[in-house]
C-alpha cells in the first residue's frame, strides 16, 4: 500500500569512455511532452552527456549527489531493513503480482460470505448481544450499490498498479500481506453498514438529482466524493512519476532515461512529497464515512494517515536520504506538505 503504497528510481550505468573532446557534439532529439517524439536536433545537454560518457570529477561536499550506479553504493543497501518494499530491486517478480492480483480478485467472494447469513461472524454478533441489519435488505438500496462500486474500483486500481504502475517486485509473502490487509479494511466498512449505530443506511437521505428519484444520506454524498477524489490523486500521482521516470531520448542508437538520478517533482509531485499515499489516505476515509457515518469514516482516516506518518513516510525519507543527500534536503524544503496540502 502506496502506496501502497511509494518511489519507484533505478541507476543509470555510463556509456564508453572512449569519449574524443575534438569530436563533434553528439546531436540528439531533445524530450518534449510526448515521449520519443522527435523535435528538431541540438547537441546533447551537459548534464545528459556526462551521465553517457563518464569523467573524472570530484562531488562539491554538500552537493545534491545523484546515484548514477557508479560510485555510490546500489540503491538496494540504502533502503531500512525494516522496510517491506525492496527498494533499488527492478527484478519482475510473476509469482507474487499474480499472488497479488489473484487474491484482490477473489476478495468479493470473500465479503460476500462475510455478509450472508451463514456467516459465523454475523451468527456470533447477535449472540452478544450486537444487534446487525438483515444484509439482504442492504444490498438493494442505493448505498449498498455504491459501496459495491467502491469496493470494485479500488480492486482494479490496486490491480493495475501491481501490474503496470509498480517498479519493485512483489514478493509472494508481501503479496499475500497487503492483501489480507485490503480485505480486513474493506471487511470492517461492511460491518459498519451493518450495524444499526453506525450504519448509514438507516440516515435520512436527501434527493440527488443525477439519481432520479433516488435519495442519499448526506455521509454517503461527501464519501463517494472525498472516495472518488482519492483514487484518482493516487492513481494520477503513480502515473506521472512513472512517466518522469522513463522519460527517454535518443543517444548513440540508445535510448537514455532522461531524469535518472532526480526526484519527481512535478504536477501533484510538486504539491506534496507523497501524494499517493494522501490520495490512499483520502479514499480510505470516504470509503469509511460512505459505510459508517462521519465518526467510523474518520477513525478509518486516522488509522491510516497515522501509519504512514508513523512508519511509510519515515522509511522512504530514509531511503531517499540515503540515495539523493542533499538533493532530498533540498526538495523537502521547496515541497514542505508531506501528504496532503493544506493538512499535513
Amino acid at each position: 500500500m502506496d502506496d501502497t503504497a511509494s518511489v519507484y528510481e533505478t541507476a543509470i550505468m555510463g556509456g564508453s569512455s572512449d569519449y574524443d573532446e575534438e569530436e563533434e557534439p553528439v546531436v540528439v532529439p531533445t524530450p518534449s511532452n510526448s515521449f520519443y517524439t522527435p523535435l528538431p536536433s541540438q547537441p546533447l545537454p551537459s548534464e545528459l552527456l556526462s551521465k553517457v560518457v563518464p569523467e573524472e570529477s570530484s562531488q562539491p561536499e554538500g552537493e545534491p549527489r545523484e546515484d548514477l550506479g557508479l560510485d555510490n553504493p546500489s540503491p538496494m543497501s540504502l533502503a531500512s531493513p525494516r522496510d517491506m518494499i525492496p527498494r533499488g530491486n527492478y527484478t519482475p517478480n510473476p509469482a507474487g503480482t499474480l499472488t497479488f492480483i489473484g487474491l484482490r480478485a477473489i476478495e468479493p467472494l470473500l465479503q460476500s460470505y462475510l455478509l450472508s447469513p451463514k456467516s459465523p461472524l454475523l451468527k456470533l454478533l447477535p449472540k452478544l448481544g450486537v444487534a446487525v441489519i438483515n444484509p439482504g435488505l442492504l444490498g438493494q438500496t442505493p448505498t449498498g450499490e455504491i459501496l459495491s462500486w467502491m469496493g470494485r474500483l479500488s480492486r482494479l486500481k490496486q490491480a493495475y498498479w501491481a501490474g503496470f504502475i509498480a517498479r519493485e517486485p512483489m514478493t509472494p509473502r508481501m503479496a499475500v500481506f497487503v492483501a489480507l490487509l485490503e480485505t480486513a479494511a474493506n471487511a470492517v466498512n461492511s460491518l459498519l453498514y451493518l450495524l444499526p449505530k453506525t450504519s448509514t443506511a438507516l440516515l435520512k437521505g436527501v434527493r440527488v438529482p443525477l439519481l432520479g428519484e433516488a435519495e442519499l444520506p448526506l455521509p454517503v454524498l461527501v464519501g463517494s466524493l472525498m472516495f472518488a477524489v482519492g483514487l484518482a490523486v493516487e492513481t494520477i500521482s503513480e502515473r506521472q512519476r512513472s512517466f518522469f521516470k522513463e522519460e527517454r531520448i535518443a543517444v548513440g542508437g540508445k535510448q537514455i532515461r532522461v531524469n535518472e538520478g532526480k526526484i519527481c517533482d512535478r504536477g501533484l509531485w510538486s504539491l506534496s512529497r507523497h501524494p499517493n499515499y494522501g490520495g490512499y489516505v483520502l479514499w480510505r476515509t470516504g470509503f469509511g464515512i460512505a459505510a459508517g457515518g462521519w465518526w467510523a469514516g474518520l477513525g478509518m482516516g486516522l488509522a491510516h494517515a497515522g501509519h504512514f506518518a508513523g512508519e511509510s513516510v519515515g522509511l522512504m525519507d530514509e531511503y531517499m536520504s540515503n540515495r539523493y543527500g542533499g538533493a532530498w534536503t533540498q526538495h523537502k524544503q521547496r515541497v514542505g506538505w508531506v501528504l496532503i496540502p493544506g493538512i499535513y
